[in-house]
């Protein structure tokens, strides 16, 4: 999924994205579809400990594309320029009514602040949207003026003259990355240059069925906040059918979470401050070992992709159909909540609606997450540079973010959006905005950037007994030096 990053990539039952440069695959976990934020807010539950703060991150000014006029200073309001004429298409993937209807407003915003600039905007399948421009670039017509990028994979696409630099207009315009999460400007930049501005990102977070907590004797306000007392309340949420099968599952690490994420709640360290891969601490082995615990409870790897593969599209999924109580996913995922309203059936027969809680994930060491997300960019080659730069100020600007993230939960990558009032009136906001002061971005490892795949085609071997988890980080630590060595 995250091309030369460390992300939460291995998803269970979803087959892993192969990079190349006419190969272009799937980028970023999509946006959850056709959702909005409706209804009265979950109640939600927050530790008190206090977040490892995220250290930020400076650039380097380098040539990049045409420069404008004026030079501003960093720190100050963005200034947009709408004496700057012409038509530009912008492609992106958000297909859902809702999604769509959420950045044609971007659009309408922008092009009030820009009135002689007009966007056309053209909606392309997620995944061939990165291979068509690839073959655009590479033809030399045909890209768009402005794209939405993968940003865990925006350093990739630099390397190999995909996207254009864009760091001499930042500088001109003031921009230093301060404005963004850090982690999120970090991603953008290759050899002290940025390549695109963050759009948007997210955070995983923990969804938790208040309803089968109480049914079940728990605190619907206390949510488990380690990997033992998770382990504690599944052993209460699992509830089994005359057969011995399972009718609900307390808790899988591995629904829309990758090994690597849960890394970081136990204190993983990928990949060093000084970009070396180590993949075989003592906790990476003992995440493992924990991820495979859950499999056997459940009756082995066959058995869990069984339960998986009767769940289907919200709001029939694992969670809103109550077959999953606790659930890993995206912030996201609130808005798919509130606009379906799923209603579950209780051990009696009964059905009522699913009152739903949100914390963050479960750890054994410390606090950890990790946020993927995605950023816009001009393609190399690009008709309407000038015009695209200023459509992209405005789209990353607190103004346009804040009306993306209200419609779609999705968290804006500008800071200052992220504090918008509106926002704020859902009391589960504030608790994604917490998360992101201790949550992971990607690790890009230039000199073998498909470095993670080592890992993920190991996962199946190592859930099936086939292999250690020792043993499987050993291999796939000897093969990465090996490249490294090259």
């Amino acid at each position: 999924m995250k091309s030369a990053t460390l992300r939460a990539g291995w998803r269970l039952f979803t087959p892993l994205a192969l990079i190349g440069l006419l190969l272009a695959a799937c980028g970023g976990r999509p946006a959850p579809g056709v959702q909005v934020p409706a209804g009265s807010a979950p109640s939600i539950t927050a530790t008190t400990e206090t977040p490892t703060p995220v250290a930020s991150s400076g650039v380097t000014a380098s040539a990049g594309a045409g420069v404008p006029s004026a030079t501003a200073i960093p720190g100050q309001p963005l200034v947009l320029r709408p004496e700057v004429e012409g038509k530009i298409t912008f492609w992106h993937f958000w297909s859902s009514p809702v999604r769509r209807n959420a950045i044609r407003r971007v659009i309408a915003i922008c092009q009030k602040q820009l009135p002689n600039i007009t966007v056309e905007e053209i909606n392309k399948p997620f995944g061939d949207i990165w291979t068509e421009n690839i073959t655009a670039v590479a033809a030399g017509s045909g890209m768009p003026d402005v794209i939405v990028e993968d940003r865990p994979k925006l350093k990739d696409r630099a390397i190999n003259g995909i996207v254009q630099p864009l760091q001499e207009l930042a500088n001109a315009d003031g921009i230093d990355g301060s404005e963004f999460w850090p982690f999120t400007w970090q991603e953008t930049l290759y050899e002290g240059r940025t390549y695109g501005l963050p759009f948007e990102t997210d955070v995983r977070v923990l969804y938790y069925n208040k309803s089968a907590f109480r049914e079940v004797g728990l605190d619907p306000d206390k949510p488990p906040r380690t990997w033992e007392e998770v382990a504690e309340y599944a052993d209460k949420l699992d509830r089994k059918n005359p057969d011995g099968s399972y009718d609900r599952i307390g808790f899988f690490p591995l629904f829309s979470v990758g090994p690597d994420v849960w890394g970081y709640t136990n204190g993983v360290q990928w990949v060093t401050q000084d970009g070396e891969v180590q993949l075989t601490s003592p906790q990476a082995a003992e995440t493992l070992d924990w991820i495979k615990g859950w499999i056997d409870r459940y009756g082995g790897w066959n058995a869990i992709q069984r339960y998986r593969g009767q769940f289907l599209q919200p709001p029939n999924d694992a969670f809103m159909s109550g077959k999953v109580a606790m659930l890993t996913d995206i912030n996201g995922y609130t808005s798919q909540l509130n606009f379906h309203r799923p209603k579950v059936t209780a051990a009696d027969g009964s059905t009522a609606p699913l009152e739903w809680g949100v914390t963050h994930l479960p750890y054994k060491k410390e606090r950890g997450s990790w946020s993927g997300g995605f950023a816009l960019s001009i393609p190399r080659g690009a008709r309407h540079p000038e015009a695209a730069w200023e459509f992209i100020k405005c789209a990353t600007a607190p103004e346009a973010q804040a009306s993306w993230a209200q419609d779609t939960y999705s968290l804006p990558a500008n800071q200052e959006a992220a504090s918008d009032p509106v926002l704020h009136a859902d009391p589960t906001w504030q608790l994604f905005v917490d998360a992101m002061e201790y949550t992971n971005g990607s690790v890009f490892v230039s000199k073998y950037p498909l470095w993670l795949e080592q890992l993920d085609m190991r996962y199946e071997a190592i859930w099936r007994g086939e292999v250690t988890p020792v043993r499987a980080l050993e291999e796939a630590q000897q093969i990465i030096e090996r490249e490294l060595n090259r």
